[in-house]
């Protein structure tokens, strides 16, 4: 039996970014409640292994002296944000369906209302939704300046070679995630793959 989750994911994954964007601001109700069902499901993970914590494990290693300007595309409630709340090294620019709280934009993250070349680092954690995800790496690839950073992870499993019993192919973990960074002008500098894959890359 498919989970209430993977129901959802199924579905939302197969739906183009306008639509959904569309579909969730005429009814706000279907937004909170995936992410009603998704926090209880992340009451099942090590805290620390919380894709969103991930991040904000990464983020935290910067030491820099100038605010940098960070794209959380597909923020959710903002937890990201939230965190580095009041940290003189970030302003946070959070952009999602739904805008759930006054940090939020409300917009289709496959067009960001951002010029080229406007900021240091880019965020898609578990933002991989619509048939036409792939415009979001290359959005997020637009946006960015040169060496600006893109923080992004997904579940492994979903961007891997998989074989016909549905499990992934030893040393394909997370290969159609790496060909996507790759075909959209970015270098991988650092992966981590376990249950989700996370890749810090640069623009090239």
């Amino acid at each position: 039996v498919k989970t209430k989750i993977s129901q959802l994911h199924q579905k939302y994954k197969t739906m183009k970014s306008e639509n959904l964007y569309k579909e969730f601001n005429e009814n706000q109700e279907l937004w909170n409640n995936y992410h009603q069902i998704s926090e209880e499901n992340e009451k099942s993970f090590p805290e620390h292994e919380i894709p969103r914590n991930r991040v904000i494990t990464e983020l935290n290693k910067i030491k820099t002296k100038r605010t940098k300007l960070v794209v959380d595309m597909g923020c959710g409630k903002g937890q990201i944000s939230e965190y580095f709340k009041g940290d003189k090294r970030f302003q946070f620019i959070n952009y999602d369906h739904v805008s759930s709280n006054d940090t939020t934009i409300s917009c289709d993250i496959s067009k960001l209302p951002l010029e080229e070349d406007a900021v240091e680092i880019c965020i898609l954690s578990l933002a991989m939704w619509g048939s036409n995800c792939k415009e979001y790496v290359k959005e997020a690839n637009r946006i960015l300046e040169s060496g600006g950073k893109l923080y992004i992870i997904e579940p492994t499993k979903r961007w891997s070679e998989q074989d016909e019993n549905k499990n992934i192919i030893e040393g394909k973990e997370g290969c159609k995630m790496k060909s996507l960074l790759e075909e959209n002008g970015f270098q991988i500098v650092e992966q981590s793959i376990e249950k989700f894959c996370m890749f810090v890359c640069i623009k090239n």
